[in-house]
């Protein structure tokens, strides 16, 4: 009996709805995403070098104290945005699957491989730079292991 249940089964693939959450973190003038207004859109093309964007926002908003549902958003948004990224380089067969606030977006290998950008997002706001999102993506994309 394995020990993953899921791990018989291909998850479902949800690519649309993390592109268009994705979205949002640039610009959703009905529910903006906090510190948007902070954030050059402008220079956010989903290519990995737009990371080096997002690092020095995601520090800004480290330094905001989100609290709730604020700082959920900005988590879901800012994390789909890395894995968007991520998936456009990789296997296209990445996608989003998973529930809680750090994996409500799984990405998937197609083989037996994971990552969780909403996690890598969390975690630079709890640690700060040396979580750097360009450096995760950058090794997701490249295959190498994740960081501990």
């Amino acid at each position: 009996m394995p020990i993953w249940p899921f791990r018989s089964k291909q998850p479902k693939l949800h690519d649309r709805a993390f592109e268009d959450l994705a979205q949002m973190f640039l610009s959703n003038p009905e529910d903006p995403t906090p510190g948007g207004d902070r954030l050059d859109a402008t220079r956010l093309d989903f290519t990995v070098d737009s990371l080096a964007v997002v690092d020095p926002h995601l520090e800004t908003m480290r330094n905001q104290g989100l609290e709730g549902q604020a700082l959920m958003k900005f988590v879901r948004r800012a994390g789909a945005y890395v894995g968007e990224v991520v998936r456009r380089r990789r296997d296209p067969r990445l996608s989003s699957v998973g529930k809680g606030l750090g994996t409500i977006a799984v990405l998937w290998d197609g083989k037996d491989g994971f990552c969780f950008p909403l996690g890598e997002v969390g975690k630079y706001l709890e640690n700060g730079a040396e979580d750097s999102v360009k450096l995760f993506a950058h090794m997701m994309i490249a295959g190498a292991p994740t960081r501990a």
